[in-house]
């Protein structure tokens, strides 16, 4: 089993289009080589449901968006109708720089929060204006949330309305994708960047027919690393956000 320098595997979730993938892009500007093993797929759900929610904006004060999936699913349940004409007067918030990326090109809504990178940071954003907020805020999510963001507020007697619109399922070719990668698991790459727990979970069977122990391990926020060290497995680094310039400092 040999270790090929200066070459990266990331575990990430499947795309929701088809554009070039950031992280790639930057690593590979950086002379590293990169490949992309997908982890896990999603099943979309509920979108009537938030369809109705999205076109009576009267009701809350404003949208939080917590993935690129959760804006997908927005922009799937509003078909052809404006979100920014309805949406854009209210306190929209997002986690994560990736996400309002989204959220502008897709629903042409601005957006708070990019720079919080996770829930607690968020609400800590969301209860400097609290008194602003009088109405719950409208909060589309996918089955493996966590309720950090709902205590947070709450706490403060603030809302949130949920409504679960996607599911998270494992690539069923996770496999052969990473047998591929490994060149029949005979060779390895120095480091193996993990986005999630759940994207972690979904692939750890077969990270053990390699020695996982000779890689240098990176994660994406302290959930993450958490989940690695739980798996008795050694982290080299983490970065702080989910962004591509962060995994490459936590990289060099």
């Amino acid at each position: 089993m040999s270790v090929i320098k200066n070459t990266i595997l990331l575990f990430k979730s499947d795309k929701t289009d088809d554009t070039r993938d950031e992280y790639q892009d930057l690593l590979e500007l950086n002379n590293f080589k990169v490949m992309m093993v997908k982890t896990l797929t999603f099943q979309y759900k509920n979108l009537d449901i938030l369809r109705q929610k999205l076109l009576n904006p009267d009701g809350f004060s404003g949208i939080i968006l917590s993935s690129p999936r959760c804006v997908n699913a927005v922009s799937q349940a509003l078909s052809k109708d404006k979100l920014e004409e309805l949406w854009n007067p209210k306190s929209n918030f997002t986690v994560g720089e990736t996400t309002c990326k989204e959220a502008i090109a897709k629903l042409s809504i601005q957006c708070k929060g990019k720079w919080s990178g996770n829930a607690k940071n968020l609400s800590q954003l969301i209860i400097q204006n609290k008194s602003e907020y009088v109405k719950p805020f409208l909060f589309p999510h996918g089955n493996l949330k966590t309720d950090i963001l709902k205590v947070e507020l709450s706490k403060e007697n603030l809302t949130i309305e949920e409504v679960l619109v996607y599911d998270t399922l494992p690539n069923p070719s996770i496999e052969r994708d990473l047998f591929e990668c490994t060149d029949r698991f005979t060779t390895i790459p120095e480091f193996l960047v993990f986005f999630s727990p759940s994207g972690l979970h979904s692939s750890l069977e077969y990270l053990r027919k390699i020695p996982v122990d000779l890689n240098l391990l990176i994660t994406i926020g302290p959930v993450t690393e958490l989940a690695v060290i739980e798996q008795n497995l050694k982290v080299y680094g983490v970065a702080k956000s989910p962004t591509p310039e962060e995994v490459l400092k936590a990289i060099l």
